[in-house]
């Protein structure tokens, strides 16, 4: 990489104590943008590295949060507080790492927090429940870590950076399409519409002409005006970055949400009925012990991070720890870029101690 590109290390915090996620975001970032996501943003001087942490709000209530997490990132962390025990949710966190790492070969570590005198006789019993859980998952070699004073916190960030290394290394492809997962949008005076998000691919320059996707009726051409990361204004942002991006053209910020991608020009899609290899995870629990293509239940399908109702039409029945090639018919328009169609399968219903997440689809040729 040369040295005028940065490294940045986009990373998810998840568990379902929201103090001490939001701990471990301040030791990477200062808190920015919250939605249903929050933002942890900083260029790290003394690392010369630059961390965007971000962490669901209202997990496990809601998934949705979750699952677009684990889209943006591609540096996993769960984090386990002591004084709780295993649950229903960290398991339901774990499956989702499990299915992104088996899908897009993230990277993941576990942090156990939570530890003082009180507590620290539950360590080898939750490592040794960890060990026995992460060995029926692809995650079975992920690093355990444990935070217990501050410096700790320092130690985090490189093991972060030892993560990311790998995955961020890679020398940028001109010849890549460009590919920007939005998370947020906004109006700003005297500039116009202005998006949030994640280059997952590619690179975007100014003054560069984009599509943006997702819409069931035509594209929308942008041109883009400017460039900012971490308040700075730069010409060119590389996959991996995070970015503001002015935007000009005819486009509103009601225009534009988290179903839609900012692309290349005339390269990405439009699906709403493919033929897939869908795998259903081994934990997961469909009624009657089986899925039957045609029996009309409805699940959702995340691509990008646009959530999509589906109905499994036709096709081999689909039974927990094994996939089958079936007919997917999504109710609105997916997008990819010619190199099929993969993502997550999950239910949206409200948390009762149940997991949501159903498994993974990978487009195959019809």
């Amino acid at each position: 990489m040369s040295e005028a590109i940065e490294r940045n290390f986009i990373v998810g915090i998840l568990g379902d104590n929201f103090d001490i996620n939001n701990l471990i975001g301040q030791a990477l970032g200062s808190p920015g943008t919250k939605s249903d996501i929050l933002f942890y943003n900083r260029l790290d001087v003394s690392l010369n590295q630059v961390f965007c942490g971000l962490t669901p709000i209202d997990y496990p209530e809601k998934i949705k949060p979750l699952l677009q997490t684990l889209v943006l990132s591609n540096i996993h962390i769960l984090v386990i507080d002591l004084n709780a025990e295993l649950n229903a949710s960290i398991g339901e966190i774990l499956v989702g790492m499990d299915l992104f790492y088996r899908l897009f070969k993230t990277k993941a570590l576990i942090v156990i927090a939570g530890i003082n005198s009180k507590t620290e006789w539950r360590l080898p019993e939750t490592r040794n429940k960890l060990d026995t859980i992460l060995k029926s998952t692809s995650l079975n070699n992920t690093e355990i870590f444990e935070l217990k004073i501050k410096e700790d916190y320092e130690n985090l960030k490189k093991k972060i950076i030892d993560l990311g290394i790998e995955l961020l290394e890679k020398e940028p492809n001109s010849e890549e399409n460009t590919k920007v997962l939005i998370d947020h949008v906004f109006p700003v005076k005297g500039i116009g519409t202005v998006i949030l998000g994640i280059v997952k691919q590619g690179k975007v320059h100014s003054g560069q002409m984009l599509e943006i996707v997702g819409y069931e009726a035509a594209v929308k051409k942008v041109i883009i005006r400017s460039i900012q990361k971490h308040d700075r204004t730069f010409k060119v942002a590389y996959e991996g970055d995070r970015v503001g991006l002015a935007l000009k053209g005819n486009i509103s910020p009601n225009d534009v949400s988290r179903d839609n991608l900012l692309v290349s020009p005339g390269v990405f899609k439009q699906e709403h009925e493919i033929k897939a290899k869908v795998f259903i995870n081994q934990y997961y629990a469909p009624k009657g012990g089986i899925i039957k293509p045609g029996d009309g239940v409805q699940y959702y399908g995340l691509v990008g991070l646009k959530f999509s109702p589906l109905k499994f039409i036709e096709g081999q029945e689909l039974t927990p720890g094994k996939s089958g090639i079936v007919k997917i018919l999504f109710d609105k328009t997916v997008v990819h870029d010619a190199e099929g169609l993969k993502g997550i399968i999950t239910e949206l219903n409200r948390f009762n101690n149940k997991l949501r997440i159903v498994g993974y689809f990978l487009q195959t040729a019809n």
